[in-house]
């Protein structure tokens, strides 16, 4: 698990961890419990960089090397 959660960090990667903390703190200071769980919803998707439909990741497309 620490190994996902520190490598493979893409733009993309970064991108969704920076909103999800934006949504978070918007929210908490709107008091908008829809914006906090988006928020968390993107920082799950952010820290394990895998989607959440997915069974054990089975619907990941390859990374050609």
């Amino acid at each position: 698990m620490k190994e996902r959660l520190l490598t493979n960090w893409t733009l993309w990667r970064i991108t969704r961890f920076i909103l999800s903390l934006i949504f978070i703190i918007n929210g908490v200071i709107k008091v908008d419990y829809i914006l906090i769980l988006g928020g968390v919803f993107l920082l799950g998707h952010a820290l394990v960089n895998s989607c959440a439909t997915c069974a054990s990741g089975n619907c990941e497309i390859p990374q050609k090397k």
